[in-house]
């Protein structure tokens, strides 16, 4: 019964951290775990105006029938749910009610019309929609308004909706249970109005990563959550780093583990393709220039790089059994055999992937998972400062003195060489910034997930040579 009365404030918060305590805990009631999830699955429903699958989380919570018309429900729940979710209690609303029926204050007419259309609404839903309410529902519905009223005595435009989802983002991140894998999967892997892939949506992984945080990108007037919209004020690249390090997103690492082999892959033979034809056209000499009326009886025929046969040492066998073999093929064979050509859902893919990487992590590290401009000194400074910063495993490596003393002058002389970073940060900040705000813990794991990305990824190249 959370009535004013009924709660304290502490004077000092307690060993756990609290500051709030609660009274009068004599009604009670338990909500199982399976419909706890499936409130979870609700709420973010609710919070992304996505009412179809609403209808789906209210008939597992057994309030509505699985035979229930949904070409009815559906636009009923949008005209009583959409208002409520908007926030500011009874009154807004009311005052949203009258707007969505067009009840103008002076005028009569309307008002009779629009008092008409939702008593039809009503008896459509009283008579048409079969629901009913689990004993446990009043109980918790009657709390939740009772607290939501204290709310509004201090914020009249308060939304429990969208104040309550950066809890439910921390639940999608930390819990592992399928009901709230599937709701996490929905919200990262599902088909939007601008991106019909089936893969990653990079913008809703960060977006969630900032909804977990306490900041919401909205949409429809800050209204209702927009799963895609990455708040401006959000987290920095280093905070979200290191809150998908940390063991409070145990959950989401392992739904991503996967999905994550494959955004490398892509990238690995995006990267190689780009990068061996850019190193054909660098390395192959110039033609001899023709002369007049002569045209190239003077020059000999020009030798293409590419055409020219090489040995490669490729693995073969498995296991503990491979072994090296040396095969003579043209650099165009050696690189179709260990990065095929992307399909044509990939190449969209990795562009997806890339713009979205290109508003955290900048336009060269962008650029490089686009396979553009390899042979750079772009390029050349962010592997450089990916070794650095532990990016590309085994970090410890690298701790020595003469390394670190080598890679001090490496990068001076890049930086020297690549005249196009003044005025602007260049990655090796940005990454050194990322990743120096991780604890020891968060280092290990980032160093275990390298280390086995690594490794599927060489066992996928391995494959298509021993194929």
């Amino acid at each position: 019964d959370p009535h004013p009365g009924n709660i304290l404030k502490l004077n000092e918060p307690t060993p756990e951290g609290y500051t709030v305590a609660l009274l009068d805990c004599g009604l009670m009631a338990s909500i199982d775990r399976e419909d706890q999830d499936h409130m979870i699955s609700a709420v973010i429903h609710l919070a992304n105006k996505d009412y179809a699958s609403l209808v789906d989380d209210f008939i597992r919570l057994n309030i509505l029938p699985t035979d229930c018309d949904r070409a009815a429900i559906i636009p009923l729940m949008d005209k009583a749910l959409s208002p409520y979710v908007k926030g500011g209690g009874a009154k807004k609303y009311e005052e949203e009610l009258k707007r969505l029926y067009g009840m103008e204050e002076d005028s009569m007419s309307s008002q009779v019309g629009g008092f008409q259309a939702m008593t039809q609404d009503a008896l459509t839903v009283l008579n048409d929609v079969p629901f009913s309410i689990p004993p446990y529902f009043a109980i918790l519905g009657r709390a939740i308004v009772t607290l939501e009223g204290i709310a509004l005595t201090g914020n009249e435009d308060y939304g429990i909706i969208l104040e309550s989802y950066p809890f439910i983002a921390r639940k999608l991140l930390a819990e592992d249970r399928p009901e709230v894998q599937q709701a996490l999967q929905e919200v990262l892997f599902s088909v939007t109005d601008n991106d019909s892939s089936s893969g990653l949506k990079l913008n809703r992984l960060l977006a969630l990563l900032n909804n977990a945080s306490g900041s919401l990108g909205t949409k429809e007037g800050a209204t209702f959550v927009d799963l895609d919209g990455v708040p401006e004020d959000g987290l920095s690249l280093g905070e979200g780093f290191k809150l998908l390090l940390s063991e409070n997103a145990d959950s989401l690492r392992k739904l991503l583990e996967d999905e994550v082999e494959n955004i490398a892959d892509v990238f690995f033979r995006q990267i190689t393709r780009k990068g061996m034809t850019e190193a054909v056209v660098t390395f192959s000499p110039p033609r001899p220039p023709t002369l007049p009326f002569l045209g190239d009886i003077l020059s000999p025929p020009k030798v293409q790089f590419d055409d020219i046969p090489l040995p490669f040492l490729l693995p073969t066998g498995e296991g503990d059994r491979i072994t090296p073999s040396i095969s003579l093929m043209t650099v165009n064979e050696f690189t179709h055999l260990i990065a095929p050509k992307l399909s044509r859902d990939e190449e969209i893919y990795a562009i997806s992937l890339a713009d979205a990487a290109e508003q955290f992590v900048g336009a060269d590290a962008a650029n490089f998972l686009r396979g553009d401009g390899i042979i750079s000194t772009q390029t050349a400074q962010l592997v450089l400062a990916a070794a650095t910063t532990g990016l590309l495993g085994n970090s410890n490596l690298l701790s020595t003195p003469n390394a670190q003393n080598a890679l001090k002058s490496l990068t001076g002389l890049l930086q020297r060489l690549d005249q196009s970073s003044n005025g602007k940060k260049n990655v090796e900040e940005i990454l050194t910034e990322a990743t120096s705000q991780l604890s020891t813990d968060e280092k290990e794991r980032l160093d275990e997930i390298v280390t086995e990305l690594t490794r599927r990824i060489l066992q996928r190249v391995r494959t298509r040579v021993g194929s």
